[in-house]
């Protein structure tokens, strides 16, 4: 009984962890393309070069603010 309800509570943390991640993921690709559509085209240009070097969108929005 001890080891089915170990399982059962590692299970559903497991699920809750899950949907967290699915969640954030969602979250993270709304604003990217929130981003990129706020952009100029000579800035996604930018952004394209800067990812294949780089890869993080966040760092160019963090440079393209200051």
């Amino acid at each position: 009984m001890f080891w089915k309800a170990l399982f059962v509570g590692f299970v559903l943390c497991l699920a809750f962890w899950f949907a967290a991640q699915f969640a954030r993921e969602r979250h993270d690709r709304k604003q990217r393309t929130a981003f990129i559509a706020s952009l100029s085209p000579a800035e996604r240009e930018r952004l394209k070069g800067f990812e294949t070097v780089k890869g993080d969108w966040r760092e160019f929005r963090d440079l393209l603010h200051r």
